[in-house]
């Protein structure tokens, strides 16, 4: 054989850098649809548990459909047997003028609206199907040193259709431990700050919204009902997650220049400060658990795809945390990504060409452009500030509550976002 007929077979399929909640979901997606996957994550997460253990800092508000992908993963099992929260209703208020909006699964026939689960509760469950299935290859404490995607023209391929779709690629990353280890396909799942889109030098649209997040578990006088409560303050929204009983999750939305006053507060003044915040809707705060703070900040890849290379979740972009659609525009990325990679596995197509991978960027790019937005206009509808827009919510609000095939049409985006939704979202995928 010839050194030109020469074909180097890569490594593995595919290759995760990012075993978060939304990197672990792509990877067991991938392996589902029997690729060799090999995950990348400097920690793995504890699996250890027990229901004596405190509540975790970070929770999530999972919809309909991120349930139905952890479902259809395997992973939902795993989380119910630690904690999850359902919650079947939301009620929104404001502190100015005291309109108040409320939504229910009871209008649209659904059992809940979602669920709350910890952060740390969804990744576990997804690493124990990642660590059980045999098409995955976990690699731990080890740093992505650079990252290699070395192009070459295909243009006789029956699959290419113009001149960047025929470029393909047989990327690399060089793991400071491991070495360099080539794939199919590389998915950047890094975060925020991800390494995988500098060192593919993507570019990075950001706006700061010069707001934090003050988060943690509380326990109130009052039951939250399973209801969801968001007010809206002169400093910005404050918001119960129910989770146990008389235990919520709080989202304290301040001016960056209050996160360090509100961390260095001792548990009696936060409480306080709390109950104060909550317009004491749930009555006294009785107790605090550990707490955190992160600057809000949204960020927009200019690219989620190139030839061998795709970004999904924070690494792609973030958002106001304020309707909590973070991991789940996270988990329809993957399911998305997951879902294009198997047609064409299936087609015996090259998984990384770029004709391929655009198909989910275009799926997903334009519809988080779109949460990002929603979520900055009701951002900025109900600042306090007096003005045109707090006539626009008083007036808007109390009509909202009345107008149901508006409220209906809410619930079923807030439930499982825009059309058309991966099939992994779907019931029994």
């Amino acid at each position: 054989m010839s050194e030109q007929t020469v074909i180097h077979q890569p490594d593995y399929d595919v290759i995760v850098i990012g075993g978060g909640m939304v990197g672990a979901a792509t990877a067991l997606g991938m392996a589902k649809a029997g690729l060799r996957v090999m995950l990348v994550e400097k920690l793995a997460p504890s699996l250890v548990w027990s229901e004596s253990m405190p509540y975790q800092v970070r929770v999530s508000a999972l919809t309909r459909a991120s349930e139905n992908i952890l479902r259809n993963l395997g992973a939902w099992e795993g989380i119910q047997a630690r904690r999850a929260h359902p919650f079947v209703a939301m009620h929104i208020w404001e502190s100015l003028g005291g309109e108040e909006t409320h939504l229910s699964a009871q209008e649209v026939g659904a059992p809940n609206l979602g669920f709350v689960v910890e952060n740390s509760v969804i990744q576990a469950a997804l690493w124990e199907k990642c660590q059980q299935h045999k098409q995955i290859e976990i690699i731990l404490e080890d740093n992505l040193v650079s990252l290699t995607l070395t192009e070459k023209n295909t243009e006789n391929s029956e699959n290419c259709q113009n001149s960047q779709s025929c470029i393909s690629v047989l990327p690399e990353v060089h793991l400071e431990k491991r070495g360099i280890l080539s794939a199919r396909l590389i998915v950047g799942a890094d975060g925020a700050f991800s390494q995988v889109r500098h060192m593919a030098n993507i570019g990075l649209d950001s706006h700061d919204y010069g707001q934090c997040a003050v988060v943690g578990c509380v326990k109130t006088e009052k039951s939250h009902e399973d209801t969801c409560w968001q007010r809206y303050t002169p400093d910005g929204p404050f918001a119960f997650l129910a989770m146990d009983q008389n235990v919520s999750s709080i989202a304290w939305y301040l001016p960056l220049e209050k996160m360090q006053w509100a961390l260095n507060l001792d548990d009696a003044d936060f409480a306080r400060a709390v109950t104060e915040a909550s317009g004491e809707r749930l009555g006294q705060v009785i107790e605090v658990a550990e707490r955190g703070a992160f600057t809000l900040v949204r960020r927009h890849a200019q690219q989620y795809v190139k030839p061998g290379l795709a970004l999904v979740g924070d690494a792609a972009h973030t958002i106001h945390p304020q309707a909590g659609q973070g991991v789940n525009l996270g988990l329809l990325d993957a399911s998305a990504l997951i879902e294009v990679v198997t047609q064409a596995h299936e087609k015996s197509k090259p998984i990384g060409h770029y004709a391929v991978l655009r198909k989910y960027e275009r799926w997903r790019k334009g519809d988080n452009v779109v949460v990002q937005r929603s979520m900055e206009f009701f951002d900025g509808l109900f600042r306090q500030q007096p003005g045109v827009q707090t006539q626009l919510r008083q007036a808007a609000m109390p009509i909202l509550n009345r107008l149901k095939p508006m409220k209906h049409w809410l619930i079923e985006e807030a439930l499982y976002g825009r059309e058309p939704i991966p099939k992994y979202a779907k019931v029994n995928h």
